[in-house]
Order: C-alpha cells, then sequence, then structure tokens
C-alpha cells in the first residue's frame, strides 16, 4: 500500500477544460448522491437524493448561475435513506433503503424497503402517489425513463443461497413495474440471473462475493443489467413480462476487480460502457476501471478498452490519488436519459477524490481524458461517521471532496455531487 499524505484541505478548484458556473449547497443539505433532471416547459429542475440529512431536495435550474432549491421530498424515517432518484413524464420515483452508512440507527431497528412514486408536475409541491414495499434492503440504483415500465433493483431477503456484502439470506432481483398507473403500479416480472444464488447448479459463488443486480438500464426492447461481482447481462424485454437473457459476462475475478456499478450502452456505436465502483479507501481495493465493450454481437460482447486512470494535476503535493486519501476511484457516469444531454462519442465520470473526468471515446480502442474538475475540499462535513480511514476503510467517515455522481442536461451543463460539499454547475470550455 502507498504512503497517503493527509494534506491540508484544498481551498480552490482544480480544472481543465471545465468551468464553473454556479453552486447550490441545497439549503444546507450538502450531502448528495444521485441526480436526475426534467424539464417543464421553459423551466429547467434536478433532483438530488441525500446520504444523511434526508430526502430528496428538488432544485430550479433555470438559471444555473443561481440554482433555487423549491421543495424537499422527505425520507420515510430516520433510518432509511434516499440516495436514488429518477424523473420522467412528471414522476419521480424514489427508491428506499437501509442506510448502512450511518453509524447509529435510532434504536427501532426498523426501516422502509421499497420505492416511493410521487407526482412532481410541479416541482415546488411533489405529491405522493404511492409506496411500493420491497424486502431486503429495499430499491436501489433503477430506472425510469417514462413510457410504461420502470425496472428496479429490489431487495430480497431469507433467499437461501444469497449473501449481499456479508448479509446472509440478501440479494436484489430486476423486477418490473407497469406505471401505466403510477398510483397503482403492478408488479409484472420478477427476474433472478442463473447463477446469481450459490444453490444454483454452475455458480461461481464463494464466501465474500456479492452476486446482484445492482442497476438495469433500458433502451428500446434491450435491458442490460449490471450485477456486481457477477458481472453484466444483456437481455431482450420485446415482452418486458417476460426478459429473454442474450448474453451474460463475469469479468471477476480472472479480468476485473468486482463491483460492477453501471452499464451505458450506445446503440448507435454498438458499445456498452460499464463501471466498476471503488467502496473502499487508501487503495485496499482492486483498481476499478470506467471499460469499454463491443456489443455489435449481443451474444458476444467483447472487451475493446479501459479509461485511462486519472492522476493528479501537476504540483499536487501527493503522486497518485489514492495518495491523496480517502476513497478513489469511478462510481457513477451520465447515462442517455430523456430530458438529458444525448452523445454516445463523450463519457462523463465521477471519480471520487478524482472529482469528475471527461473521455473522449471517438476512438472506442483508446478512450483519452479531454477535461477534470476537482471541486475544492468541502468546508462544511455532513458525513457523520467517524474519521478513521485505516481502521475502518469501508465505512469510515469522508473529510475531503468527494464526487458521487454527474448529469448533463440538454443545454450542456453539468451537474454533480458530493458527499459533503453540495452540487457544482459546470460547462464545458472549446478544448474539451
Amino acid at each position: 500500500m502507498q504512503k497517503t499524505i493527509f494534506a491540508e484541505k484544498s481551498k480552490k478548484a482544480q480544472s481543465k477544460n471545465l468551468e464553473m458556473v454556479g453552486f447550490s449547497d441545497l439549503k444546507n443539505k450538502g450531502d448528495a448522491l444521485q441526480i436526475a433532471g426534467q424539464k417543464i416547459g421553459s423551466k429547467q429542475y434536478v433532483y438530488a437524493g441525500h446520504y444523511w440529512t434526508g430526502g430528496v431536495t428538488c432544485v430550479d435550474v433555470t438559471d444555473p448561475t443561481d440554482p433555487e432549491v423549491v421543495a424537499n421530498i422527505p425520507s420515510p424515517d430516520t433510518n432509511t435513506w434516499n440516495i436514488k432518484v429518477t424523473v420522467a413524464d412528471n414522476i419521480a420515483v424514489i427508491p428506499c433503503e437501509l442506510n448502512f452508512f450511518k453509524p447509529t440507527l435510532d434504536g427501532t431497528g426498523k426501516y422502509t424497503p421499497g420505492v416511493g412514486i410521487y407526482d412532481v408536475s410541479d416541482p415546488h409541491a411533489p405529491k405522493k402517489l404511492c409506496f411500493l414495499k420491497t424486502g431486503g434492503w429495499g430499491v436501489h440504483r433503477s430506472w425510469w425513463d417514462g413510457g410504461k415500465y420502470a425496472y428496479l433493483s429490489a431487495g430480497l431477503d431469507g433467499v437461501r443461497g444469497a449473501s449481499g456484502h456479508g448479509s446472509e439470506g440478501i440479494t436484489r432481483e430486476l423486477l418490473t413495474l407497469d406505471m401505466s398507473n403510477p398510483s397503482e403500479p403492478e408488479v409484472v416480472n420478477r427476474y433472478m440471473l442463473p447463477g446469481q444464488l450459490s444453490t444454483d447448479p454452475g455458480s461461481k459463488w464463494k464466501p465474500g462475493q456479492t452476486y446482484y443486480v445492482h442497476e438495469p438500464q433500458v433502451y428500446g426492447k434491450r435491458a442490460y443489467v449490471a450485477y456486481w461481482d457477477l458481472g453484466f447481462a444483456i437481455f431482450d424485454i420485446s415482452d418486458p413480462t417476460k426478459p429473454k437473457l442474450l448474453s451474460h459476462q463475469q469479468p471477476y475475478p480472472e479480468n476485473s476487480g468486482g463491483n460492477m456499478h453501471t452499464t451505458l450502452p450506445l446503440p448507435d456505436r454498438n458499445l456498452l460502457i460499464i463501471t466498476e465502483e471503488n467502496t473502499a479507501a487508501l487503495g485496499h481495493e482492486a483498481t476499478h476501471y470506467v471499460k469499454v465493450y463491443d456489443i455489435k454481437d449481443e451474444t458476444k460482447p467483447k472487451f475493446l478498452s479501459s479509461c485511462p486512470t486519472p492522476k493528479p494535476p501537476a504540483g499536487s503535493p501527493y503522486k497518485t490519488f489514492v495518495e491523496k486519501g480517502d476513497r478513489f476511484g469511478p462510481h457513477c457516469i451520465h447515462q442517455n436519459r430523456t430530458n438529458s444531454m444525448i452523445r454516445s462519442d463523450k463519457i462523463y465520470a465521477t471519480y471520487c477524490n478524482a472529482g469528475l473526468r471527461i473521455y473522449d471515446i471517438k476512438d472506442p480502442r483508446n478512450p483519452r481524458e479531454s477535461a477534470y474538475f476537482i471541486p475544492p475540499d468541502p468546508e462544511k462535513i455532513y458525513d457523520p461517521r467517524p474519521y478513521d480511514r485505516l481502521f475502518d476503510i469501508f465505512h469510515g467517515g469522508s473529510r475531503i471532496i468527494s464526487t458521487q455522481d454527474v448529469f448533463v442536461d440538454e443545454r450542456g451543463y453539468i451537474y454533480i455531487t458530493d458527499m459533503n460539499a453540495g452540487m457544482y454547475i459546470l460547462k464545458e470550455t472549446k478544448g474539451s
């Protein structure tokens, strides 16, 4: 392990080919993760889910230089977090799950696993339509992009042969909802990938590995699903009630550090982007990457390349971002959703203590970094976890910048969130 430098807090942003346009502490709720966007008439809004301060914040970003918080949708209880949110067709789908990062629960041990569905046709006054309860830890990063169906990473418990992050009997299934009536969504399919359970014939599962649905992505008649240590799968969902498996690849452990987090299909180029999330501090996990696959033959995805691992800017007091301390590695990427920037020649990826990185993939076999933005370290700390990085490398608190998610709106404005530092709004410059 490399020596870690706990440097003085960085008070200035570091950037290349990106400029800061605006900022919001989200009305003293600077602990944010997933961010989604919605356009209503001439107005542009974004929605950010929170780790510890609770709920989902609605922000008017029509003027990106002056973002205005207009509402907050509260969490069901103090043990449940709403770190994820998706919005389309004036409907917000908000996953609810156990806040397993919270060092001290409220004493009851109770939380609310499932998904809340809200009418956000007026973002200033969201209206709850219904709540669908699930099991396990609840619903995690899911797909709702309007239309008839939503695809959830839905929790299950008491499942023989399942193990999620060391918890026996815990896993997540791919659950499909008919959203024709969002006040009464109908479950039309539940799917478990063959090999997901240790009891399945041919399963490669070993103690310490986690096999579950982390996130589905849906484009047209295809679903692309990240399964953490189980890799990724492509499905034909011409009939959403009966997904047909086209291919499944499990690069871990031979060709991957595991933790497959997100997929991003680029159908116009027959490409699939995948990210492997870094969850540990101080380099205590294998190096994780943003990777590019050729999916011209959907039954046999072919690995093409990995995006370059970020390096610190010249003059930094550390030689690598691992030395910088806290958490370094990929987390989320901008996804080509409705009401967002749609493009297939660039990847917008968050890298925790290395901020936002933008990759040019015009040549998919040779991605290059074209821009980056590393925010200054947070002045206020919302993270209540003890700051003991050497003892608890997975659940210790964050004290420096930790960029979590990225969303790019149709106008080209880029929004990034952080565990402590709020939301930054950026714009690419000509060199990017």
